[in-house]
């Protein structure tokens, strides 16, 4: 088994060595920018972790149910394929590495790189992700072919539909991931002998057979799929009246089968067409007219006025009552506005009334005192009562 297949290979040993920076600063340049291209663009991958984990439930939220078609097992080969990019965890061995490197803003005369092994590794790594994201976009484009035809069958519509969307998502920028990890590849390749080898043949004689294009060493087929071209309009048989089902399913010349479907399709509008010539004339204008219902014009209602209480102020019969019900209007305006009497009034107003008559309450006789209080009363919140009073003569 090469070692890009190799699941459980155990990286080197993380060692270092010192090197002189005179003529070889660009160099150590170009290799921590790389490095640091590398890291970055892997940590950004949160929106294709996303869609990977919908795969995950969706393989296992719908096993049940369609366990035995040929789509949804693509599907879950497509989410092993996904376990294994996640178990690679290329980010860890990104960051050993970017953190073994030197400051590039200031290199010293002497700096401290890590030895060979270690950038092999990684380009191991490299080459093993380019297999897996290859055979995750393949998988991916079989799946859609599968799920397109039920689409335009109407088999199971809504969840083929989102399967198709999801499965469109992680083929689009799984392209997009092998042609950043084939660019990485060939910028880390040639800075490889820059690096000292510790001498520890990791991890045997012959492990650094590395190829030296890694666009080139996965062959044709990474062309047709990864690599776009100024052609692909012909490759795809992009012609006038293609629709979705033949880009995904990439039918030959005859067309056969979708020939068929748009046929079936073509059948349907017929017969539809036929029925509603065959209606009566009358029937047919009461079905095209359209119904726009009753008009309905809405009557807006002026909001009832709240009428005021006034059952407390005809059970006032001294000038101790008086007093007590100024005290406690002063405390429903505090804590509870509408509730109060005078809810309408403002602060200044109020304020002004009961000082008046607080300092009414020893001029007047308790009769005359509780009718004025009354009339005061009423004048200032502006309304009449509602209920028969008592009219108490000066």
């Amino acid at each position: 088994m090469e070692l890009w297949n190799k699941r459980d290979l155990a990286p080197p040993v993380l060692i270092t060595f010192k090197c002189k920076t005179k003529h070889c600063k660009e160099d150590i340049r170009a290799l921590c920018t790389a490095l640091s291209t590398a890291l970055r663009y892997f940590e950004s991958l949160q929106s294709f972790e996303k869609a990977a984990a919908y795969v995950s439930r969706f393989s296992i939220r719908w096993n049940n149910r369609f366990y035995n078609m040929h789509g949804f097992r693509l599907l879950k080969r497509l989410n092993q394929a996904l376990l294994r990019f996640r178990s690679v965890d290329i980010v860890r061995v990104l960051t050993d590495l970017v953190s073994m490197m030197p400051d590039v803003n200031y290199l010293e005369k002497t700096v401290d790189l890590p030895t060979r092994a270690s950038l092999d590794f990684l380009l191991i790594r490299l080459q093993g992700l380019a297999k897996l994201f290859f055979r995750i976009v393949v998988l991916s484009k079989d799946a859609a072919k599968y799920y397109i035809r039920f689409i335009s069958a109407c088999y199971f519509f809504n969840l083929s539909s989102m399967f198709l969307c999801l499965l469109a998502e992680i083929w689009y920028k799984s392209r997009d991931i092998c042609q950043q990890i084939g660019k990485f590849y060939n910028q880390l390749f040639p800075l490889r002998m820059l690096l000292a080898d510790d001498g520890n043949e990791w991890p045997s004689k012959g492990a650094a057979a590395l190829p030296d294009n890694l666009v080139a060493w996965m062959g044709d087929d990474w062309t047709e799929e990864i690599v776009i071209r100024e052609d692909q309009s012909t490759v795809l048989n992009l012609r006038p009246g293609t629709d979705l089902f033949l880009l995904l399913t990439g039918e030959e010349e005859d067309l056969s089968s979708s020939r068929k479907i748009d046929a079936r399709i073509d059948s349907k509008v017929s017969a539809t067409k036929d029925s509603a010539t065959s209606l009566p004339r009358t029937i047919l204008m009461q079905n095209i007219k359209s119904d726009i219902g009753e008009v309905v014009v809405r009557q807006t209602k002026k909001p009832k006025e709240k009428q005021i209480d006034w059952r407390p102020v005809e059970r006032l019969k001294s000038k101790f009552d008086v007093k007590k019900f100024l005290e406690e209007e002063k405390q429903k305006r505090k804590q509870d506005l509408p509730r109060a009497l005078t809810s309408k009034v403002n602060s200044a107003a109020f304020n002004a009334f009961a000082s008046s008559m607080m300092r009414e309450s020893g001029k007047m006789s308790t009769g005359d005192y509780v009718r004025v209080f009354t009339e005061e009363l009423e004048a200032l919140v502006g309304k009449k009562k509602t209920s028969s009073k008592k009219q108490i003569k000066r």
